[in-house]
């Protein structure tokens, strides 16, 4: 996890146990409120900490090329670049 990941859990961990108001929460990860509030259903909602990890990490981009297209296209790239 993340540092940012991490400040999540602890400010969810003190929303559910009212040490802090969703205001306060919202103002320590420099989110809105509602922003708050669902980040707090989905850590209840039996996910954890999983809840608040960013889904995509680990994942390829839709926009990626395919790794044939770069290593076909690699040598020419480095062909330009040395040239310049």
């Amino acid at each position: 996890m993340t540092k940012a990941e991490l400040k999540k859990v602890l400010v969810v961990e003190k929303l559910l146990s009212k040490q802090i108001t969703n205001r306060e929460g919202a103002a320590a990860l420099n989110l809105t409120e509602r922003q708050v509030i669902r980040l707090k259903k989905k850590y209840q909602l039996g996910e954890g900490t999983k809840g608040l990890i960013h889904m995509n990490r680990g994942r390829k981009p839709q926009h990626a090329l395919p790794n044939e297209v770069k290593e076909r296209q690699y040598p020419s790239i480095k062909k330009n670049m040395t040239e310049q």
